[in-house]
């Protein structure tokens, strides 16, 4: 039985990593992974579209970078995983991918060829769940930035590019067959409570692990 896929969302600050870390004691057996990284040709794209030696980068090779990190990903780490019957909790999908780099970017010209490259690199890996972590701009980058580790190339972006990326997360949300929206503006532990609720919701169904 083919396992389960669940993806979350959400701009910067939106606790994505730390609700995720909580998910460990939830689903013991599920795989957990991250986009871009997640492999070590996927961790090195990381490495690189998040640095601020990237400053700069051509819109078009920042695409393409995140496409190739996705392909690696679903070919090292999602595809044999949900194949073998477990569960995969990934921390973004493709999705973030539409919100950022043609939203935030303002290329609308690169969303068909978005499309058409998901579906070929995809391979059939569907999320099953998206938690869309829906995060105010002002109060996500404020987050971001009181982080201990220094901010990344996407923390420094102005405000406008993550509102552009809250608009694109809330108008293609609703494109994927079972999707949650949790206001993360909220204390962590309201939206801790919330993420419990929606996992039990989706474990409910039938069994993930």
């Amino acid at each position: 039985m083919r396992g389960k896929f669940i993806v979350f969302e959400g701009g910067e600050g939106s606790g994505k990593s730390v609700l995720m870390e909580r998910l460990h004691a939830v689903l013991p057996d599920a795989v957990f992974t991250r986009y871009p990284g997640g492999s070590p040709i996927g961790e090195k794209i990381r490495e690189l579209v998040l640095s601020q030696e990237a400053q700069g980068i051509d819109t078009a090779t920042e695409l393409l970078l995140f496409l190739a990190a996705r392909a690696q990903l679903i070919a090292d780490v999602i595809e044999p995983a949900l194949s073998a019957g477990k569960t995969v909790v990934c921390d973004r999908f493709e999705l973030s991918t539409m919100v950022y780099q043609v939203y935030g970017r303002q290329k609308p010209e690169y969303r068909d060829f978005l499309f058409t490259m998901s579906k070929t690199i995809n391979k059939g890996c569907v999320p099953d769940a998206t938690i869309f972590l829906d995060v105010s701009p002002e109060i996500g980058l404020a987050r971001a930035h009181s982080r201990p580790e220094e901010p990344n190339r996407f923390d420094n972006e102005e405000l406008a590019f993550h509102e552009r990326v809250r608009e694109g997360y809330r108008k293609h949300i609703v494109e994927y067959p079972r999707f949650f929206i949790i206001d993360a503006d909220k204390p962590l532990e309201e939206v801790w409570r919330n993420i419990e609720e929606t996992i039990q919701s989706v474990v409910s169904t039938k069994s993930m692990i």
